[in-house]
């Protein structure tokens, strides 16, 4: 799992605003390719990834899809340790889930829990998914990193937290 970095210029009619962006993202392939989201890299001029060891690359965009909010980035680097796919489909509602990713830019850290729901219907930016559902801990910046099993290989892709307000207090423990 890798942090990722982007940054985004805006421009109106009255200045120019660049912004920096964080995110996760997963090591798919011992050459570079990455998944990430695509609102981790969308409209980025520049990616940069840091790898776990701290070494950073600039990234390429390869392709991204909205309506799946995945994206494929690129480094160029060699021998990389990288996540085995696992088969989703055999994923069950209990199942240990473990994610991975860059918290609030703090660096990568871990949190457990379980698979709470399978083919949530979730709708962010007004594109509807079907999720996995978890109770571990899902912060801004974890976009794009690992949700793996207990035998530490990838069976999703983290996308969203919900942070809803309700009547009272905010909604905990509704990763998707």
């Amino acid at each position: 799992v890798v942090m990722i970095r982007t940054v985004v210029t805006s421009n109106n009619i009255f200045y120019q605003d660049t912004a920096a962006a964080l995110g996760s993202g997963v090591i798919v392939s011992e050459d570079g390719y990455i998944i990430t989201n695509n609102h981790v890299i969308k409209n980025a001029e520049s990616v940069t990834v840091t790898t776990a060891d701290g070494t950073e690359y600039p990234a390429e965009i390869i392709g991204s899809d909205v309506k799946t909010d995945l994206a494929v980035i690129k480094i160029e680097a060699s021998g990389l340790q990288y996540a085995v796919l696992a088969d989703s489909d055999q994923v069950e509602i209990g199942d240990d889930a473990i994610a991975i990713g860059n918290p609030l830019g703090e660096g990568i850290s871990v949190s457990n829990g379980i698979i709470s729901a399978k083919d949530k219907m979730v709708t962010i930016s007004k594109q509807t998914m079907y999720l996995f559902q978890t109770n571990a801990a899902i912060n801004e910046g974890n976009s794009g990193g690992g949700l793996f099993d207990i035998n530490g290989d990838l069976i999703g892709i983290v996308n969203a937290k919900n942070n809803s307000n309700f009547f009272v207090g905010s909604v905990e423990g509704l990763g998707f």
